[in-house]
């Protein structure tokens, strides 16, 4: 009874990644797809790690990450906090707050790119209204246009670590609290020995998911930076983008999204570990 299912994933997953694998090896080239694949190994690996460019997407990523996955799970488990009440304001407010996901990425980046523009953006309008420059925009500097992305990837996917952390509050028990209470415990000592260590699984899952995402953006640099100014926000997909679809050489973009695919699991597995490990601990 499996067997479709199991022939229906072989079908679109295993097989791009075996092709993907395959053609990494190779110095294949969009320019002439009919031509032979000179097989070249490593070759494209050995060159990713001594190209300057991938290292310093790589920086960029693992930067781009450790930012918007950090910021928005705080933000996420305070707004999660705060909106946690059943009263009418509070279904209202949520409903609200979950408005951004409703967004096409590209859709965001556009959109905040002009509110961001030196000219006529809002931003800048009032900026300068308490006598700040803007020059080019923050997206137009090199040490604002990092921060003003991930300000941007912050207000889209914080509702969804917020809709997670909140269905992991509601389905924790409540007799370890009112216990808690009744033996004079204060609501920050509650949520840091009671609170927090039950809802660690949650925020695991939900850091998980926004680390796979967060490693693999790509809309937002697109439709905002285009990696710029210079290689400022250039982060690895992006970079691949580029190295097949503008220089043709699939043989190594192929490689480098091999490379990245390899990081999203080593990340995926050591937080699957860390809430394994979390668990043992509870039993």
């Amino acid at each position: 009874m499996l067997a479709p299912v199991l022939a229906f994933v072989l079908t679109i997953a295993l097989a791009p990644l075996l092709f993907s694998f395959f053609i990494s090896l190779t110095d294949y080239r969009l320019t002439d797809p009919t031509q032979a694949k000179p097989f070249v190994g490593l070759g494209n690996y050995l060159k990713a790690f001594q190209d300057k460019a991938v290292l310093e997407t790589l920086v960029n990523t693992v930067v781009f990450t450790i930012g918007a996955v950090t910021s928005q799970v705080l933000l996420g488990l305070g707004l999660a906090l705060l909106m946690s009440g059943e009263t009418p304001f509070m279904r209202t407010l949520r409903s609200l707050a979950i408005m951004p996901l409703a967004l096409p990425p590209l859709v965001v980046g556009l959109v905040w790119k002009a509110l961001y523009n030196p000219q006529f953006g809002p931003v800048a309008y009032y900026l300068k209204q308490v006598g700040l420059s803007v020059d080019r925009g923050f997206l137009g500097e090199f040490t604002t246009a990092m921060p003003a992305v991930l300000l941007i990837d912050l207000w889209q996917w914080t509702p969804l670590l917020m809709i997670i952390f909140l269905a992991g509050l509601k389905s924790l028990p409540t007799e370890m609290l009112e216990a808690a209470y009744v033996d004079g415990a204060s609501r920050t000592q509650a949520f840091f020995y009671i609170t927090l260590p039950m809802l660690l699984p949650v925020i695991f899952i939900g850091v998980l998911l926004r680390t796979m995402n967060a490693f693999k953006v790509f809309d937002i640099i697109f439709a905002t930076t285009g990696g710029g100014p210079g290689n400022a926000t250039s982060v690895l997909n992006f970079h691949i983008y580029k190295v097949g679809l503008t220089f043709f050489d699939m043989g190594y973009a192929a490689a480098l999204a091999n490379i990245l695919l390899f990081m999203i699991g080593v990340c995926c597995a050591f937080y699957i570990l860390l809430l394994q490990r979390q668990r043992a601990a509870e039993f």
